[in-house]
């Protein structure tokens, strides 16, 4: 008899979320309600910051809070080419231009040695990605957008709970923002949130989400046309539930990370990620491996899929992706070319049970 597929990621839920959607289909409000309020204020303070923006997902959350901070048509926003394409999407939907710079090889984020000689008079703000969990170098970075006058907005889709020098993630920049797709450790189906300290920045993000209007104060955005991008109540109310339960869900997470590490330590042929510095806590949300080269890791896919395990590719680097393929290189992207090349993500959610584990550890040192 076969055994039960591995899938790549898979949310948490219960009887918890099935009693919150019945309650608020009961209520009679699906939209705007306590529900989503109660879901900002949750989010604010996951994030340590003074207000939260829900709205229907990640890349919308990216694109509110650059369109709210004033950038569009003629501006520049630095960010990578190694990470989920909403991250560029968001920012040409403004009508900047995305400017693409090369990752560092260990933590895979945005390399701060980078940064200075691609700012030029047109850039306005700088992307930071945690990608894969894992807090980018805040110090560095801001050592270059500070004498710029440069915002920061955080692309923590990936990050929620982690950490940078004890602060989390999500309130380090001018404007931060989480997903809740379902490989998320809150999983709300779709939606994602904006989160800031300031309060004139957070207004301006929620008329941007409501047409132009925020009905909280009844004033209209004076040069953005708004979009139609709210959080419904459902997916609020199933997020409360989530919160409720992240900080162990994130100690989950980790220990299926740690097991990923000790069990294939020595692996030939196979770089596991670099360990956590003491500046920062990993929010785990998949576990990116590296195997030798493109032509490896298709082989590894296929022999893995042959055994019932899902994997991924994480991720294309975007500048090899249309409509990116001509977007603005202020240098060569090496170990951006050579992790797209070679990255693969190994399944990790927070009830993967230790024998699965044992059954992708084992068929990945097979396929290796």
């Amino acid at each position: 008899m076969s055994r039960p597929r591995i899938g790549l990621a898979r949310p948490r839920l219960g009887d918890e979320e099935l009693q919150a959607l019945a309650e608020t289909l009961r209520s009679g409000v699906l939209s705007r309600g306590e529900a989503l309020t109660g879901f900002e204020a949750d989010l604010a303070r996951v994030a340590g910051t003074r207000s939260a923006v829900g709205v229907n997902s990640g890349t919308s959350a990216l694109q509110i809070a650059l369109e709210a901070l004033g950038i569009g048509a003629g501006d520049e926003v630095i960010t990578v080419s190694y990470t989920f394409i909403g991250t560029l999407n968001a920012i040409a939907r403004t009508g900047a231009e995305p400017v693409l710079i090369d990752v560092a090889p260990d933590s895979l984020n945005l390399d701060p040695a980078r940064l200075a000689e691609a700012i030029t008079e047109r850039t306005r703000a700088v992307l930071v990605v945690h990608l894969f969990g894992r807090p980018a170098p805040m110090d560095a970075i801001r050592a270059s957008t500070e004498p710029a006058g440069l915002a920061i907005v955080e692309d923590a889709c990936e990050a929620i709970g982690a950490r940078w020098r004890g602060r989390p993630v999500g309130g380090l920049g001018e404007a931060g923002t989480f997903g809740f797709y379902p490989n998320k450790p809150i999983a709300t189906g779709e939606g994602g949130v904006i989160t800031l300290d300031d309060t004139e920045l957070a207004t301006r993000c929620r008329q941007l989400r409501n047409q132009g209007l925020d009905p909280a104060t009844g004033t209209r955005h004076p040069t953005r046309p708004g979009l139609s991008t709210r959080l419904s109540e459902l997916q609020a109310a199933v997020g409360r539930i989530q919160v409720a339960r992240l900080a162990s869900s994130l100690a989950d997470r980790e220990r299926v990370a740690l097991r990923y590490l000790e069990r294939l330590d020595g692996c030939a042929g196979l770089e596991l990620p670099a360990p956590a510095g003491a500046d920062c806590t990993i929010s785990w949300f998949t576990f990116p491996i590296r195997v030798p080269d493109r032509s490896a890791r298709d082989r590894v896919r296929s022999r893995l899929a042959e055994r019932g395990i899902e994997t991924g590719i994480y991720f294309e680097p975007a500048h090899r992706l249309s409509p990116y393929d001509r977007t603005k290189l202020r240098h060569a992207l090496p170990v951006t070319e050579s992790i797209g090349d070679r990255g693969l993500a190994l399944p990790l959610y927070p009830d993967l049970a230790e024998d699965d584990q044992d059954r992708v550890c084992e068929a990945l040192r097979d396929a290796l």
